[in-house]
């Protein structure tokens, strides 16, 4: 029994970018390659992959794969997948260089691309582009993503979803690697961090998806139980909708940037595990450079950027939230913004009716994290701030930059290596003076489990897998 801070917002794996909603889909689909626990990439549905040209790519998929009715995936269903997720908002980004995939009999399937793509290979590792059963998904239409229509390649199957709840997997035994130890697993959903902990600590729940800081110390004092941590490949961060009038102005956003001690986030938050962001990319991943100093925490010079923006008063905007970590964080903001003149008016959203409400563009201000799963510097990029990606595909500061979208593309087409890490270094200057977010701290993740579980191992990109985790008589 797991328990996580928020739902999963579909069953459909298309339907979803966000990181709950990936622990399902990590259970119950496949795609054609994945990220090892080590941050490695690794055969999946596809047992390997030739690179024909810098624009094809050509994948041989396992004979033995099946989907959970015993059906053979084919490369048919990979083509189906591809072509289906180009239409939908949460996975244009990660289509949108596609121009074709072509099937070669029932085990092989050649993605072209209209230009060269150097993160592609890691793209096709992402959890919205699990393969799907074209058969399954047609005969469902419209209603695909209920309970009783899903058809996954994964270890698991979904047998039920209590929406704000709880949903239930249970071992797929059509499977076709490696089988599970487990033979179900419950992931109940408890909004409340210090709940999730005694639920823990009481031995009602096996393993906490997301200690709050607040509550780490308290496992780790405890011998029933045990804290798993190391740093994450995330970053938690303030946005600003670019297009809202007040943050059209980059100048009011260096001014929340200037306005907000980045260390007393850092020190009150997570409890000092983790690290005050210098950057838009985490320093885990590749591509992240330490020569990007965050703003120093400077409120005088704040109300000087206010002021030759035209608000030497301040003015009044609202954040949008989810969550206890996240509604603390608000306050410490609301606190410090208050100090430079910006009234800010906190509004408290469940998750899902936070990410529909900032992919419609309402909020002037938000908080939020972004986890890096490719292990790719793309991954920190292109979603979130080139300017065709706006609101649901991944750019929710509504962000719009000619210099940044140019380094962004000409780094997707670079295919050497240091030539690109290059790139992403003078994007990280640019998105710095530009501050379409103020970035807060990479924050470790921290799991907590019962001391005497056993199977779990942590997951370099927070992808954990829950299959393995069993008790010995």
């Amino acid at each position: 029994v797991v328990a996580q801070g928020a739902d999963v917002v579909t069953l459909d794996p298309a339907g979803q970018q966000d990181t709950t909603s990936g622990v399902l889909m990590k259970h119950v689909y496949s795609t054609l390659m994945d990220i090892d626990d080590d941050g490695n990439l690794v055969p999946d549905l596809a047992e390997s992959y030739e690179m024909k040209s810098d624009t094809e790519y050509t994948f041989t998929l396992r004979q033995d794969a099946c989907f959970s009715d015993g059906t053979p995936v084919t490369a048919k269903d990979v083509k189906f997948t591809f072509d289906r997720a180009k239409d939908m908002p949460k996975t244009k980004s990660n289509t949108s260089k596609i121009e074709e995939v072509t099937v070669n009999g029932d085990h092989e399937v050649t993605i072209k691309l209209t230009e060269p793509y150097a993160a592609f290979k890691t793209i096709v590792t992402q959890h919205n582009l699990s393969i799907l059963s074209e058969k399954a998904v047609t005969e469902a239409g419209d209603s695909y993503g209920d309970v009783d229509n899903l058809l996954g390649s994964g270890p698991f199957k979904v047998t039920e979803w209590v929406p704000n709840d709880h949903y239930t997997l249970v071992r797929n035994d059509n499977y076709w690697g490696e089988m599970p130890i487990a033979t179900s697993i419950t992931c109940r959903v408890i909004p409340e961090g210090s709940a999730r902990t005694i639920a823990l600590e009481a031995g009602e729940i096996d393993v906490v998806w997301s200690v709050d800081p607040t509550d780490c110390a308290n496992v780790e004092s405890n011998p029933d139980v045990k804290l798993l941590s190391q740093p994450s490949t995330g970053i938690d961060y303030v946005g600003m909708n670019t297009q809202k009038e007040k943050f059209s102005d980059k100048r009011v956003r260096q001014a929340i940037n200037y306005a907000l001690d980045k260390q007393a986030f850092v020190d009150t938050i997570i409890e000092g595990r983790g690290l005050v962001a210098n950057s838009y990319i985490n320093a885990a991943i590749p591509g992240w450079t330490d020569e990007v100093e965050a703003y120093p925490y400077d409120p005088e010079k704040a109300k000087e950027l206010l002021a030759e923006a035209g608000y030497p008063d301040g003015f009044e905007c609202s954040i949008f939230v989810n969550g206890d970590l996240r509604t603390r964080s608000a306050q410490i903001l609301q606190a410090q913004l208050a100090d430079v003149g910006i009234k800010v008016d906190i509004s408290t959203y469940e998750w899902g009716a936070l990410l529909d409400t900032l992919n419609a563009g309402e909020h002037e201000m938000f908080l939020l994290g972004w986890s890096n799963t490719s292990f790719d510097p793309d991954g920190s990029t292109y979603q979130l701030f080139y300017s065709g990606n706006h609101g649901a595909t991944g750019n929710r500061a509504f962000f719009s930059n000619d210099k940044v979208d140019e380094l962004i593309l000409s780094a997707q087409r670079e295919s050497e290596e240091s030539k690109r890490m290059e790139l992403y270094k003078e994007l990280q200057f640019v998105l710095h003076e530009e501050s379409p977010w103020c970035p807060l701290y990479y924050k470790n993740d921290n799991v907590g489990v019962r001391a005497d579980l056993k199977g779990f191992k942590l997951h370099k990109g927070a992808t954990h897998y829950l299959g393995n985790c069993h008790y010995e008589d």
